[in-house]
């Protein structure tokens, strides 16, 4: 009995030795997602106009695109018509977790419509004077509808001149603003000298009326710049000014512009078959 016994034990060893134990693979590792690429073309645009988000993600089970884009495919375009700066955040998330990354579709000029924001004066506490639009209007290219004109000249179709000892619509006198006289013209614009703009710039000016002044229709006031080496358009702001009792101001951060060299241009612009006049007031870069 006890042989059967040590025979049995030594058959189970036996087997159990020619048995294969297969243990179950370990659980793949997830990682974050990856978002190889996520931009705006173009990255600056004109308020109104159109861009396009592209992205591609991998390893995402959700993709979404904040600003009311909602959720997306991992990869994909879509085109987008912000009215003001804006930034974009692609949001991908799997068990793992969430990737995010921003990107900020600029807008470089905004469109005139009944109701645009009116800017306070003065946004900024520099005080450093670079360059004096009303000081440099006669060295300025001045143009209307006709074609060149000459600063102080009776122009038939516009006068551009200076208003001494104005007394303007917020009842404060300025000892000389920068008058523009429509006749027949529905604009005039001024192209200034070449000026280098220094790092930490702003334009800053005040537009609007002469007190007692009555506009028809009212004068739109726009700011660009003409970059020297490429002779790129960056187009700024544009302000309606109303007569009412207070002047609108621009300030304009001239980051973007940092250390180019170029030409400013004022432009003031009516559509109106009448006479009007307004006022350009301490138009300066300052820093």
């Amino acid at each position: 009995m006890k042989g059967i016994f040590v025979l049995l034990s030594l058959i189970l060893v036996a087997v159990a030795g020619c048995i294969n134990v297969t243990q179950p693979p370990p659980a793949p590792v997830v990682t974050l997602p990856a978002i190889v690429a996520f931009s705006a073309s173009p990255a600056e645009m004109k308020a109104g106009a159109s861009a396009t988000l592209l992205w591609n993600v991998t390893g995402a089970t959700s993709v979404s695109i904040d600003q009311g884009v909602g959720t997306v495919s991992a990869a994909g375009t879509k085109a987008v018509s912000p009215t003001k700066t804006t930034t974009y955040t692609l949001t991908a998330t799997n068990s793992a977790g969430t990737t995010t990354q921003p990107v900020t579709l600029t807008i470089v000029g905004i469109s005139i419509a009944p109701g645009l924001e009116r800017r306070p004066f003065p946004a900024v506490t520099l005080t450093e004077t670079v360059f004096d639009f009303i000081n440099e209007a006669p060295g300025a290219s001045w143009q209307n509808i006709d074609g060149p004109v000459k600063f102080a000249d009776n122009d038939i179709y516009s006068v551009i001149n200076y208003h001494i000892d104005a007394l303007m619509e917020d009842n404060v006198r300025y000892p000389r603003t920068l008058t523009i006289l429509f006749k027949k013209s529905d604009f005039v614009q001024g192209t200034y000298p070449e000026i280098t703009i220094p790092q930490g710039a702003h334009f800053v000016a005040k537009v609007g009326y002469v007190a007692g002044i009555s506009p028809d229709w009212g004068v739109k006031f726009c700011v660009s710049f003409i970059e020297t080496s490429t002779g790129n358009i960056k187009y700024f702001d544009c302000i309606n000014a109303k007569q009412d009792g207070k002047l609108d101001a621009f300030d304009i951060d001239l980051s973007s512009i940092a250390g180019k060299k170029g030409r400013f241009v004022l432009r003031a612009s009516l559509n109106c078959p009448s006479c009007e006049v307004a006022e350009w007031v301490d138009a300066k870069i300052i820093h």
